[in-house]
């Protein structure tokens, strides 16, 4: 009897202290974390882009119907078929650049390899856009080669005519090449140089060890970097906008601003959703490419290989080389500084029309000045918040056996393939309305900025936290540390250069972004991405733009300097 009276009181008591137990753990630091920051990822990332879904399809008629509109003919499809045609010319371009370059420079005897590379890196973490205002003031109607070219020749119209997407193309290669360049130089860098000279000694010519040893040693490296520079092509809102929008040449990015524009929401979200596929079935790609690479036979020893000679090319194609880059980055980027000091755009480049007052402007006039000061703040904010997200979305991903993470992480990364256009749809779609009306105020342009930076920030976070030994962390535990203690006092310190890397890197792309910058602000959050692109047509816009543009370079030269100095490799999330 006592025993059958004691069996429910001990249940009870059993039943409390498990329950208590799922208690503390459901309020236990890693739940929590893991909690709040699903619920950010879920309420900035998936809610606005669920949106676009919903907006994409019309209120009345067959559910389809936009999207048979884009794809059946009119202004949608031509701006389709003009991305398909830019981003795969672009992608074959510079994949055969970036190849050749990456050839040259890794495995030939041409010489000033450090000053070609540095050159190509150079022409990658400038702005594409910045680019794009380069050599509209070289090849513009009005540019300077073109009007030399003119006088010289005789000629009654610009020569060359920048304002088509073979333009957009042209300087799109230009910014894109050292993308396959960087890709295809670590490759080479790491295949195994015996199979190639076991090749040659057997009597194989130069060409048939490339195509048969060499090329398919490296091939998934360079079908990725071709799909990388797809994905960034098709995802370009400031070239194309730069270039074609004059011309009234759209690509599915400025179809989405256009048809924002003139408030055609439902148009402009079927465009959005049809852009995001293509983003999405092009990041599918990268990262199978990724994962069959580690079956090309690549090795990481200490071990060279042996240079080939050119012989009687070898001069040849170091000017070759040489007049590339020059034509490439020094050209373009140097027309941008000396345009910065000039009074006047349109005036001869001559000592007595230069002048330091573009510099003066921009810190005295207030639209520039509260610009440089909104993007400064917009992007500290953006790239904190964006780190702190992705070091919790690393840590219970890698580190912990939560049902869920999984989510977690791809809830990250969606952005990868969301193109800022889409972005900034979404964003408007979200927070125009209750529950939170974000829209007219700063914060939904930091908000965008957050979802734009965190791909960025986790991948650098997460490749060091996974090689962190976790046995560091276990110690701290058995020593009685809690899990914050812990994260504080040993997880966080030992992850500090890849946490300043992500930030720096995320802090570079929020100064520096411009649809989400053109298509969000208001009067009084007005950014430097919004001046790069609204002061080009203004009167007298060209040379401040030159001179935002130059310290907008300089700011990527010296962030990714220090990217360098803390060890970070990931330049080409820029």
């Amino acid at each position: 009897m006592e025993r059958r009276s004691g069996t429910p009181t001990s249940r009870s008591w059993v039943r409390r202290v498990q329950i208590g137990t799922r208690l503390g753990r459901l309020f236990e630091p890693r739940a929590i974390a893991l909690a709040f920051t699903t619920l950010l990822l879920l309420v900035f990332i998936a809610y606005p882009l669920s949106l676009v879904l919903i907006k994409s399809f019309p209120m009345k008629g067959p559910l389809w119907s936009n999207y048979l509109k884009v794809l059946s003919g009119g202004r949608g499809y031509r701006s389709l078929i003009n991305t398909l045609y830019t981003g795969a010319l672009v992608t074959v371009l510079s994949t055969v650049a970036g190849v050749a370059t990456a050839w040259l420079l890794t495995r030939s005897d041409i010489p000033f390899k450090r000053v070609f590379r540095t050159l190509i890196l150079l022409t990658f973490i400038t702005p594409a856009y910045i680019g794009a205002v380069a050599w509209i003031q070289l090849l513009g109607r009005s540019g300077y080669v073109n009007s030399l070219l003119m006088n010289a020749l005789s000629l009654g119209a610009p020569p060359i005519n920048l304002y088509s997407l073979e333009g957009v193309i042209i300087i799109m290669t230009i910014h894109l090449y050292p993308l396959v360049f960087l890709i295809t130089s670590n490759a080479l860098s790491a295949a195994d140089p015996s199979l190639e000279e076991a090749a040659a000694l057997s009597g194989g010519a130069r060409v048939r060890v490339f195509t048969t040893i060499t090329l398919p040693l490296i091939l998934p490296s360079i079908l990725s970097g071709a799909v990388l520079v797809f994905l960034r092509t098709i995802s370009c809102f400031g070239v194309p906008a730069a270039i074609c929008l004059p011309t009234g040449n759209y690509v599915l990015t400025t179809r989405i601003y256009a048809e924002l524009s003139h408030y055609d929401v439902r148009m402009a979200c079927a465009i959005s959703v049809i852009s995001v596929i293509l983003a999405g079935i092009s990041l599918l790609i990268h990262h199978a490419l990724l994962r069959g690479k580690r079956y090309t036979g690549i090795t990481f020893g200490s071990r060279r290989p042996v240079l080939i000679s050119l012989g009687r090319w070898r001069i040849p194609a170091t000017a070759a080389l040489f007049m590339f880059t020059s034509v490439t980055i020094l050209l373009p980027m140097g027309s941008i500084l000396l345009f910065s000091f000039l009074k006047v755009w349109g005036i001869k480049p001559i000592l007595e029309n230069l002048t330091l007052g573009n510099y003066g402007k921009m810190l005295s006039e207030g639209l520039t000045a509260r610009a440089m000061g909104n993007s400064l703040m917009f992007a500290g904010l953006s790239a904190t918040a964006a780190i702190a997200i992705g070091l919790f979305s690393s840590y219970i991903s890698t580190r912990t056996k939560i049902k869920g993470r999984r989510i977690l992480d791809f809830l990250a990364t969606m952005p990868l393939a969301i193109p800022g256009p889409v972005l900034a749809c979404a964003c408007i779609l979200a927070w125009t309305k209750p529950p939170l009306p974000l829209y007219n105020t700063p914060w939904i342009i930091i908000i965008a900025y957050v979802v734009a930076c965190t791909p960025h920030a986790l991948s650098n976070v997460s490749g060091l936290l996974r090689n962190l030994d976790p046995t560091l962390e276990e110690a701290g535990w058995v020593s009685g540390g809690s899990w914050t203690k812990t994260m504080r006092d040993i997880t966080i310190p030992l992850m500090m250069p890849g946490i300043w890397t992500g930030w720096i890197l995320s802090f570079l792309i929020a100064i520096r972004e411009i649809p989400l910058s053109t298509m969000l602000y208001t009067q009084g959050t007005e950014t430097v991405g919004f001046l790069l692109l609204s002061l080009r047509s203004s009167s007298g816009g060209l040379e401040v733009i030159s001179a935002m543009s130059v310290i907008v370079i300089a700011m990527t030269i010296v962030g990714q300097l220090i990217v360098e100095r803390l060890g970070g490799k990931r330049i080409w999330v820029l």
